[in-house]
């Protein structure tokens, strides 16, 4: 039987889905005991989960500099996570449950976190966002879901935006130039599924 192993798909995830990530592995590896001396420590990968997101928000003027350093930030955040995955995968020692507690995925899974499948774009109108989703199958409505705030928003923090039989969903009354979080779920008929992962983005 194939061993388990972490993958590091991170590394393909846009910029608000890495910080996203990162913050969810941290979250995640602090509260378990077998993660208690990482080989980067957690104020180091906060740090620069931290400075990533400052960069990136700072970048959205087109400032050439801003976009180098936020370039320089995403290849910093990078090394560090590959490393805490390294370790992961060490100390997991091919447990699937151990490597999935931590927030990583497994290499013989497809990468959950950047997916098509879910946007998020501007409305044409200042204040709104067009949502959409791609089908899912046997979904009879899809449940619509939102956060305000600077950081990755948890579990009970999400506000119910909406729910519809349409794919996709145009969200107004939003404060322009405010950080705002985004998720999607189909409603097929054994229940509420999954939710997306979390989409970031600057209203406009």
């Amino acid at each position: 039987m194939k061993k388990n192993t972490v993958v590091l798909d991170f590394i393909r995830f846009t910029i608000p889905n890495k910080i996203v990530f990162g913050r969810t592995a941290i979250s995640k590896m602090m509260a378990i005991q077998l993660f208690m001396n990482p080989d980067v420590m957690y104020p180091a990968l906060t740090e620069s989960v931290n400075k990533l997101e400052t960069l990136y928000m700072s970048s959205r003027s087109g400032d050439h500099q801003q976009v180098a350093l936020m370039h320089q930030a995403e290849v910093e955040f990078d090394e560090l996570f590959r490393k805490l995955g390294n370790y992961v995968d060490r100390m997991a020692d091919g447990d699937e449950a151990v490597i999935l507690s931590a927030g990583f995925h497994l290499a013989k899974q497809p990468s959950p976190s950047e997916k098509s499948e879910f946007s998020v774009e501007a409305g044409d109108v200042p204040g709104t966002m067009v949502l959409k989703r791609k089908a899912l199958a046997g979904a009879s409505a899809y449940v619509w879901q939102y956060y305000v705030g600077t950081a990755a928003p948890a579990e009970g923090d999400w506000l119910f935006a909406s729910s519809t039989t349409q794919t996709s969903y145009l969200m107004k009354g939003l404060t322009p130039a405010t950080k705002v979080w985004f998720r999607v779920a189909g409603v097929t008929k054994d229940g509420l599924q999954s939710f997306t992962d979390a989409i970031m983005k600057v209203v406009p």
